[in-house]
């Protein structure tokens, strides 16, 4: 969160229209910050509470750092750390941004220097320990956390400590810690929403099956419902003939690896048995393709040189954000890509489409059971989870049969039961020869970079299928508008 502390004095034009980015950020409207906070940094051009706004505005914005070839949120937060290299919560930032962009040691020096300047600061402290546990060194980042919670029991590191304890099976451990935490109703509510969902898991793991669906119920009650996305507005937009009328991208887009599906539903999976061919790489989750949807109204898409600089800004984006330099392929698993597959095809003329499936219901149980946050609107209720996955189908079926867009269906139930003819599969759908790697992805020495990071470091395992059944009794609404799917 960014305090802006007021003088005693009444407040300044320039103060107060920093105040009000501060508070644009801290509601999550970040697109609406950044004009506002680039005109205020034309006035004063180095104020590291500014720049460090602006460069955490712009994370995943993918804007380039003029006349550099870095992205510009890089430079910004590189340039706050320099003017305040004792204010640990820059410092923090800054090594996220270097994580994000696969600049691992200076993300480790950073992280270090922010726990030097501060002992005391939680996120410094997490996040080094998700740096740990991103190469595999999960003992070192529990003992971290551990050492840190003795002295400053701080909320974030208890629930960053549950979190970590969940997938090392350590759940009665990680119910101690976490059931003080969700109780006290002084905490503040962020960290109890997150503890309620650990809390869910981690009796998911017990068997405790009523339990945990109260711990998911009240999470998702806690954040509010929303409804689910506009389908039919959405597909009349982007018809047949709309998709007709857009130009092919005259740039070969081949290297692109989109895999796209219903949140949940393999696609993390998928990107890190690709990722872990020695010739494909992965950028995780891109919002670019959505920001370029966005950039310019629908009508403007027939023109060859606007598809031309989409398909360009794409691939450049890809080369720039891949971890690993010279890779032939390059993996984003972005799910919600399935909105614009069709536009992608064309601005990609080449790429490779992965639609990673899974079962219905697993899929919808197992989204109600993630925290995601503001992003996802439909994610917690059950109504509108199931409005939002018919919706899904849908469209999949839109662009696949009306559209015609060329697509390799991953089936997770069958790619987890039967590894290997499907991997093969998967990789001659991407022109790429098989790799034994691809077999045991958990083995890569690649760096990780997820939401999902305890999946991708444990082997392929055959899927826990049917897993609703557990719940069927709370899941009357879902299970109403799935019925037939």
């Amino acid at each position: 969160m960014f305090n802006q502390t007021q003088p005693a004095a009444m407040p300044t034009v320039f103060q107060q229209a920093k105040a009000r980015a501060s508070e644009m950020i801290n509601l999550g409207q970040r697109e609406l910050a950044i004009p506002l906070l680039r005109d205020l940094l034309k006035q004063q051009p180095r104020d590291p509470q500014l720049l460090h706004m602006l460069g955490v505005s712009l994370h995943g914005n993918d804007s380039m750092a003029a006349k550099s070839k870095e992205p510009e949120n890089l430079r910004l937060l590189r340039f706050a750390a320099n003017l305040a290299p004792n204010n640990a919560e820059i410092l923090v930032d800054y090594a996220s941004a270097c994580q994000s962009l696969g600049m691992l040691r200076e993300a480790h020096k950073m992280a270090d220097k922010a726990r030097s300047v501060n002992p005391a600061h939680a996120r410094a402290v997490q996040f080094k320990a998700r740096l740990l546990q991103g190469v595999n060194k999960v003992p070192e980042a529990l003992e971290l956390l551990e050492a840190q919670m003795r002295d400053h029991p701080d909320p974030l590191l208890v629930v960053s400590y549950g979190d970590m304890c969940l997938h090392q099976g350590l759940c009665e451990q990680a119910v101690d810690a976490l059931k003080p935490l969700f109780d006290d109703v002084t905490c503040p509510k962020p960290r109890r929403i997150e503890a309620a969902f650990l809390l869910g898991h981690l009796h998911d793991k017990l068997k405790e099956y009523d339990t945990a669906f109260e711990y998911f119920r009240i999470g998702n009650t806690m954040q509010g419902p929303e409804p689910a996305s506009k389908f039919d507005e959405h597909l009349e937009k982007w018809s047949r003939e709309r998709l007709d009328s857009i130009p092919a991208a005259r740039k070969d887009g081949s290297k692109a690896i989109m895999v796209v599906g219903m949140p949940r539903s393999g696609t993390t999976l998928t990107e890190i048995i690709l990722a872990s061919h020695p010739k494909i790489s992965g950028v995780g989750e891109s919002t670019l393709l959505n920001r370029l949807v966005h950039r310019n109204p629908v009508e403007s898409l027939t023109d060859q040189a606007l598809i031309d600089s989409y398909g360009k800004e794409y691939l450049e984006m890809l080369e720039r954000c891949s971890p690993e330099p010279n890779m032939a392929r390059v993996v984003d698993k972005m799910p919600e890509n399935y909105i614009y597959c069709g536009l992608a095809a064309k601005i990609l003329p080449g790429m490779s489409l992965i639609h990673s499936k899974r079962d219905a219901r697993d899929t919808c149980l197992s989204i109600y059971f993630q925290q995601f946050g503001p992003w996802i609107q439909y994610a917690k209720s059950l109504e509108s989870l199931g409005d939002q996955y018919l919706g899904y189908l849908r469209t999949m079926k839109h662009y696949r049969d009306e559209c015609g867009v060329r697509m390799f269906e991953s089936e997770y139930e069958s790619l987890t039961a039967d590894p290997e003819p499907n991997i093969r599969a998967m990789l001659d759908h991407v022109g790429m020869p098989f790799h034994e790697a691809c077999l045991s992805p958990h083995k890569s020495k690649k760096s990780v970079n997820t939401a999902s990071i305890a999946q991708v470091r444990r082997p392929i395992y055959k899927s826990s299928g049917q897993r609703w059944k557990n719940y069927e009794k709370h899941l009357g609404p879902l299970l109403e508008r799935l019925e037939g799917v």
